[in-house]
């Protein structure tokens, strides 16, 4: 198994780096991003994140089996699956106890997120996490019965509208929320990521508007070769001021892009191009990554 995966993650990254996959959107973000810096580390970079992308894509292809066999109970843990380790960290425990009990749970495209999900299922927590719906349609039930689905129940649910939601809170449910940077539908929240402007969604205000009590939580794995951590974190909001959601969401977030860079998967998206966002300096910087080898 492990080097089935092995084999199938490196073919993976050979199809998407021969056709430059979001080669010149990754090469744009990174001079954006790190303007001061050479772009002459870029490729490297972008050769990183595509051998990361491609390994998780595979557990994400293969329908999460790893995490799906996750134990429920966490003096189980650490548990073995073929050749990966998963582990719970320990600081992390009351958290994810807490987690049980509903709330707001935020990540983001960072590491495997994807994983995320089944895993918290298989130790009881009742989530239900908002996706957007793919193209061409009939991929969206296989997506919702068979990859975010776990205990033969699917967590992934499509939000038409936002009162649905505050239904889901009352209900003692997680909702989970993909917090990106790309928002581009009426009312975004500006917000400040990496040093530039961008447009964020303004649901979390939305509910802790509602329903100001609800708890909050950002939760990411962390990836050492074969060895994987879940981290949980409950967030206190000072003077229970919304506006400080997504200012504490995105420093959370900056503290792992600093760690690992390339586990954040927003690289390869057009994050800071938001409807008001200078999108003229970011189009020079998409001339600029074409003429990068």
């Amino acid at each position: 198994m492990k080097h089935f995966r092995s084999i199938l993650s490196a073919f993976l990254f050979f199809l998407l780096y021969f056709f430059n996959w979001k080669k010149q959107v990754v090469f744009a973000n990174y001079s954006y991003i790190y303007s001061d810096s050479s772009l002459k580390n870029a490729n490297s970079f972008y050769k990183k994140i595509l051998k990361k992308l491609s390994r998780q894509a595979i557990d994400f292809l293969t329908y999460m089996t790893p995490f799906k066999n996750a134990p429920n109970k966490m003096m189980n843990y650490p548990f073995y699956f073929n050749d990966l380790k998963l582990e719970i960290d320990k600081s992390s425990c009351n958290t994810i106890n807490k987690m049980k009990a509903g709330g707001l749970f935020m990540t983001a495209h960072y590491g495997n997120y994807e994983a995320i999900g089944p895993w918290l299922c298989k130790m009881g927590i009742p989530l239900k996490a908002s996706y957007a719906r793919i193209k061409p349609l009939f991929l969206n039930k296989i997506l919702e019965n068979k990859v975010r689905a776990a205990n033969n129940e699917s967590y992934s649910i499509f939000i038409n509208n936002p009162k649905n939601i505050l239904e889901l809170i009352d209900e003692g449910k997680l909702f989970c929320l993909i917090a990106d940077q790309d928002y581009r539908k009426s009312k975004p929240i500006q917000s400040t990521f990496l040093g530039k402007p961008v447009l964020c969604n303004p649901i979390p205000e939305f509910i802790l508007k509602h329903r100001p009590n609800t708890p909050i939580y950002f939760c990411h794995l962390k990836e050492d070769n074969n060895h994987i951590v879940l981290f949980a974190k409950e967030i206190t909001l000072q003077n229970h001021d919304i506006n400080l959601i997504y200012p504490q969401f995105h420093q959370w977030l900056e503290e792992l892009i600093l760690q690992n860079n390339e586990f954040w998967y927003g690289w390869t998206h057009r994050r800071f191009l938001g409807k008001n966002s200078n999108s003229s300096i970011y189009s020079q910087n998409i001339h600029k990554a074409s003429n990068i080898t």
